[in-house]
């Protein structure tokens, strides 16, 4: 995990700091340019990847390469909106509107594509549908004149659609049409494993595993989680391996795992710190406001003798006196007495934990003793506790705590 920190964290590598240079690059084709750029997204280097992009379209208007000027706008509204840049957005919505229109008779595929990621972001569902669809037929028709197809480029048509079934899926999930968007998901992972195109299997994964999550299947939904860290680790696909710590954090919160989740998420914000990456830094942010509104202080597994705090987990086992007191501590702190307390009193806890009747000479000396066993095991400083409290002639849960219990079925 450290390595893989390092790699992700711009602090850590001087080529952060770099700025761009076309030194080099003059005699690339667009394709390549595209390629370089793509290479810059999966080590998260967002600033450079959109200047190669920028780079490549003109290029490609330089040569009169329509299909890398479609390439590279492609490319480049997708830079803009990963990084929320809504200028640039808008400026390469304008630079398409004007490519379609002086070049409708000779549109690459990816034109249809480009159009589609608009509509998709806009939230036209049914017109991104349309578009992805036509960008598909393009693709198949391109294909199909094909008379003497070469390995380099049959890849290269299975690729295009595989990224076109991708977004119909895409659609389908934003429609509310799971069925349909796991059905196209699970065609291109057949693909997708047979053929292995860079960057797509783990971004399938990845879909999968959100469709999972909203279905409600959790564990398949790790699973595909665990498919898409290994291709990305086995690509150095930075990128995509972020969201796969986004995807664990949110799967670790739906499954009540607090402490878990924060990890992930306080592992992301010290990888995150690039400006550019803005829709992931805006999806922490809110995580952490749902995990903050979910959260659970200290929950008690009385099923497995665990204990989980903000700070970690511990292992009660064979410590049931340990385990019943937090037990009716936690009974109190969630039900109001008469008198408006939520504590125990010495004798209280004596007589439900042990079931003697209390006398302080022979009973307090026992429960100071585990008392502090409880605060050593659980506080991060047992001289300041912030769980376990003294109270009145008692002891009681911090107020402000939200305390969970798991015992049987119930919680």
């Amino acid at each position: 995990m450290d390595n893989l920190y390092q790699n992700l964290n711009p602090e850590t590598s001087s080529k952060a700091e770099t700025p761009f240079s076309t030194a080099g690059l003059e005699g690339l084709a667009a394709k390549e340019l595209i390629r370089r750029g793509n290479l810059r997204v999966e080590k998260c280097e967002l600033r450079d990847a959109g200047a190669y992009f920028a780079l490549a379209l003109e290029r490609a208007k330089a040569d009169g390469d329509y299909r890398g000027m479609s390439d590279a706008l492609a490319q480049l509204l997708r830079h803009s909106s990963e990084i929320g840049d809504e200028a640039g957005i808008q400026k390469w919505v304008s630079e398409l509107e004007i490519f379609v229109a002086q070049h409708s008779g000779n549109l690459s595929p990816q034109a249809w594509y480009c159009k589609g990621i608009v509509a998709f972001r806009n939230a036209r569902y049914r017109k991104a549908q349309v578009l992805f669809h036509r960008f598909w037929r393009e693709v198949e028709a391109e294909e199909n004149a094909v008379k003497n197809m070469t390995p380099e480029l049959y890849r290269e048509f299975m690729r295009s659609k595989a990224q076109a079934l991708l977004s119909l899926s895409l659609v389908a999930q934003a429609q509310g049409k799971l069925g349909r968007a796991r059905y196209l998901g699970e065609v291109i992972l057949a693909y997708a494993e047979r053929e292995r195109p860079r960057g797509i299997l783990s971004s399938t994964y990845l879909m999968l595993c959100r469709l999972a999550e909203r279905s409600g299947d959790l564990e398949l939904a790790k699973k595909r989680l665990q498919r898409a860290f290994a291709e990305s680790v086995s690509d150095h696909n930075w990128y995509h391996y972020l969201y796969v710590l986004y995807g664990f954090a949110v799967i670790a919160r739906q499954e009540q795992d607090f402490v878990q989740a924060r990890f992930y998420l306080d592992l992301l914000e010290k990888a995150v710190v690039q400006e550019e990456l803005k829709n992931l830094r805006l999806g922490i942010a809110e995580e952490r406001m749902k995990l903050n509104l979910n959260r659970v202080d200290l929950e008690i597994d009385l099923n497995r003798s665990l204990v989980r705090t903000r700070e970690g987990e511990i292992n009660l086992r064979r410590q049931h006196v340990l385990v019943e007191i937090l037990r009716q501590l936690a009974l109190a702190h969630g039900r109001e007495q008469g008198d408006g307390r939520q504590g125990l009193s010495k004798e209280e806890i004596v007589e439900k934990v042990w079931k003697v009747k209390y006398n302080p000479d022979a009973d307090d000396g026992r429960l100071y003793y585990n008392i502090n066993r409880i605060r050593k095991l659980i506080e991060p400083d047992p001289r300041k506790p912030q769980y376990l409290l003294n109270w009145r002639q008692g002891y009681r849960l911090a107020p402000e705590l939200k305390v969970r219990m798991i015992e049987g079925e119930n919680t």
